[in-house]
């Protein structure tokens, strides 16, 4: 029904558009009417009260960023020069100059012109011609606050008429409904966001006449009314109907003596509050398993709920609960420079974009995070009071971030499991280890912007990116590149067959998804645990099923264990990304199936380890064209070689491999153990003054190891000067030290951890049977505590 009318208003209004009717607007009449027949007046005595509190007072807020922020006044003036001679960075495009006279229906970057028609007429996924994303980032308009804002601090007019005329000229190019800056809701949206900072921005200057602003307000009036039409949502209820609720709750708010703002208001606080609850968890991730588009929802929400809050009104309290939680979910992924792994699709631009422009970084949010939710871990996280919390919060913001104190966050881990999302880290120094795993799959919500990258992981040390996810480069008019960017291939995880997991359709669809499901997590001090699977491969003639165990043994390292189930013969691609300017050095005997491979990024090093169950053939890759690989994105629109690891085999399922990933500059030693069965692998890797050695077992039957006889899935030994330490054993049913018996079961612990001294051992079983002490082991006397 949503859908027939709809269609219904585009063919009236298309009728309109044609007959050029709709050209007066008397609620705007009736409003500078009741307002001494001034907007501007009605503007500032009225509007601008209900707009954020940064912009009331020029003065006041030009002295407070002189005395305490002087940078920002001169990075706003260096822009605004830039900007005022209409050159401007566009995604991953920089420096871009448009001309003395502006085409916003000319792409700046390929130079195709966008033809003029009816908005619903265009196709922008399937175009062939230009990419819509840069046209689109071009109309947002999101230079324009920071034009105004220049002019804000300093009075120059010069500033003012630049972002004044070019509104004007955008309002001559692009009439009601016609062209391509009509064609989405949410670039409307995100414009009218950018036009209301704008405005509130020039309301002081004396170059915003009343006959101008008239024009820009109509217009700004019209985009407003265009998005309440027709609302993301059946297209695209994603970000793209947070971002249309956003606009339409601040306009509604704002300009509350318009009689059909009351509408706009209402449908951006249901919809808002609708999709927080449907597009956010209970965990606080947004549901498109994207680290970006997490940044933009939280950065929409941010905007919507300061604003309701300085306004007195209120959304429910669980909703500010879920906002938090989604600020200390960036909290967790940021890696220890603050940047963001980019996992899944990035949009390229950002909400408020005042002095940043994406979300390599969301230091903003947790420094607004730490000033509306008191949270000491946010400010220590955010590093510094930023600029966008200054004029989202006003001046006071600054008071009460100075007065907080910083802290350091408690956890060095976070689970989410719904999102099948695992942070993993060393410490919170900027030399510390991260690792973020992705066992989620596509997403919980609509996953066109989830990525085939399921079992996949990133990792951060000493103060650089190691290993990668190559990002998004580009969503339409390069489909070879889109698919790449999305595949399996262009992830740290396993390729069957050459095959993605997940099967793409058009530029945001898959005509088949993978499903990832976390088997089992274990949480101690210093090991974790995380076992999951997805049955991307199943969809093979022969089918296979990819179960990945990572094993943090925290701080220096970790061990993966892949193994992939089923029948028949297959090419296995294990696949690791580089940072672009990484050194590869590898070593090994990969008919035995042995590699060592070893990676610097300035003073930076990670060591791999890779142990396979047949022969292995491994190559570095970057830059390759046919088919595509080794290519990786920092922004989008752009893309560079990147290196990456290839260990391939040519096997029979199944096959299995175990990696042991060390970080730090300095080499060390690892073997595999020979003699095992055909059915486990087994290594020892050097950690400082210890041997640990990991089993991994396929099979029910005894293993035989050293001294040592086990019986279970997988085992974790720490040697010290040839003195069994500690051992970890997961879903096992026995083990053996020496001849002595340390535990057994007749069916599988989940887990059993073990202490070892001279003559007596602590044992803590994974059950509800708390821990056993054997005093000592010649009498063999148990206690159970």
């Amino acid at each position: 029904m949503h859908r027939l009318r709809e269609r219904w208003r585009q063919q009236t209004d298309r009728l309109r558009s044609y007959c050029r009717v709709d050209e007066a607007d008397p609620e705007i009449e009736g409003l500078i009417h009741r307002h001494d027949s001034s907007l501007k007046m009605y503007l500032r005595q009225v509007a601008a009260r209900r707009f954020y509190s940064s912009i009331q007072d020029s003065e006041q807020i030009e002295q407070f960023v002189v005395s305490h922020f002087p940078e920002w006044l001169d990075d706003a003036i260096e822009e605004a020069v830039r900007l005022s001679e209409h050159r401007l960075d566009i995604l991953g495009y920089n420096d871009i100059a448009l001309g003395d006279d502006i085409d916003w229906h000319r792409d700046p970057v390929s130079g195709y012109q966008w033809p003029r028609r009816y908005w619903a007429d265009y196709d922008l996924v399937h175009a062939p011609s230009a990419d819509a994303k840069v046209i689109h980032e071009l109309n947002r308009h999101q230079h324009l606050p920071r034009l105004a804002k220049a002019f804000f601090l300093t009075h120059d007019e010069l500033y003012a008429r630049e972002a004044i005329g070019q509104m004007e000229s955008w309002i001559e190019q692009n009439p009601k409904w016609s062209g391509v800056n009509w064609q989405s809701s949410l670039e409307l949206a995100i414009r009218a966001i950018a036009w209301m900072w704008t405005i509130f921005f020039l309301l002081p200057s004396k170059s915003l006449d009343e006959e101008s602003l008239r024009r820009i307000v109509k217009s700004l009036f019209a985009q407003l009314d265009h998005v309440y039409r027709y609302p993301s949502v059946y297209t695209s209820p994603n970000t793209h109907l947070i971002g249309e609720a956003t606009a339409l709750f601040m306009a509604g708010l704002v300009f509350q003596e318009l009689p059909r703002a009351e509408a706009w208001r209402h449908f951006g606080t249901v919809t808002l509050t609708h999709e927080m609850q449907r597009q956010v968890s209970k965990e606080g991730v947004y549901g498109e398993a994207s680290s970006y588009y997490h940044c933009y929802a939280a950065d929409f929400y941010l905007q919507a709920m300061v604003l309701a809050r300085s306004n007195r009104l209120s959304f429910p309290e669980w909703m500010w609960t879920r906002l938090e939680q989604m600020l200390e979910f960036v909290m967790h992924i940021s890696r220890p420079d603050g940047s963001l792994p980019l996992i899944g699709d990035d949009d390229g631009g950002r909400v408020l974009a005042l002095s940043l422009e994406d979300y390599g970084s969301f230091r903003d949010g947790l420094s607004s995070g730490a000033v509306l939710f008191g949270r000491g871990d946010f400010k220590y996280r955010a590093g510094s009071f930023c600029e966008e919390s200054f004029w989202l919060l006003g001046e006071h913001a600054w008071s009460v971030f100075d007065a907080l104190q910083g802290q350091l966050p408690v956890e060095l881990g976070r689970s989410y499991l719904r999102a099948g999302c695992f942070v993993q880290r060393s410490g919170w120094d900027a030399e510390d280890a991260h690792l973020v795993f992705d066992c989620g799959g596509m997403g919980t919500q609509t996953v066109g912007h989830g990525h085939a990258d399921a079992l996949s992981l990133t990792l951060f040390s000493g103060g650089r990116e190691i290993l990668i996810d190559p990002a998004t480069s580009v969503y339409n008019a390069a489909p070879q590149w889109r698919n790449f960017f999305r595949s399996t291939q262009a992830h740290n995880t396993v390729v069957v067959d050459s095959q993605s997991q997940s099967r793409p359709g058009s530029s945001f669809s898959w005509r088949r998804k993978a499903n990832a499901r976390v088997r089992r997590t274990i949480s101690l001090p210093d090991i974790e645990f995380i076992d999951g699977e997805h049955d991307g491969y199943t969809a093979l003639r022969d089918e296979i099923t990819h179960r990945r165990r990572v094993i943090y043994i925290r701080p220096n390292y970790w061990i993966l264990l892949d193994e992939l189930r089923g029948q028949g013969e297959h090419d296995f691609d294990f696949l690791y990304h580089f940072a672009p300017d990484t050194e590869l050095f590898m070593f090994g005997d990969e008919l035995k199936g042995d590699l060592d491979c070893q990676a610097r990024v300035g003073d930076a090093g990670l060591q791999l380890f890779m142990y396979g169950s047949a022969s292995i053939r491994a190559e570095a890759v970057c830059g390759e064209m046919n088919p595509i690989q080794g290519w990786a994105s920092d922004r989008y629109g752009e893309r560079h070689p990147s290196p990456v690891l290839r260990a391939s085999m040519r096997a029979f399922a199944p096959v299995s491999m175990m990696t042991f990933l060390m970080v730090g500059k300095e080499p060390t030693q690892s073997r595999r153990f020979n003699g095992n069965s055909n059915h486990a692998l087994a290594a020892v890797i050097r950690d400082g003054e210890h041997d640990d050695i990991a089993v991994a077992c396929a099979d029910d039957g005894d293993l035989h190891l050293m001294d040592c006889v086990m019986r279970g899935e997988f085992f974790w030994m720490r040697m010290e000067n040839g003195n069994l330490q500690r051992l970890l054993a997961v879903n096992a049913q026995s083990f053996s030290h020496a001849g002595e018996k340390v535990f057994e079961s007749q069916t599988p612990v989940p887990y059993v951890q073990a202490y070892f001294w001279e003559d007596g051992m602590v044992i803590e079983r994974g059950e509800q049977e708390g821990k056993v002490y054997v005093r000592d082991l010649r009498d063999r006397q148990f206690q159970r505590n």
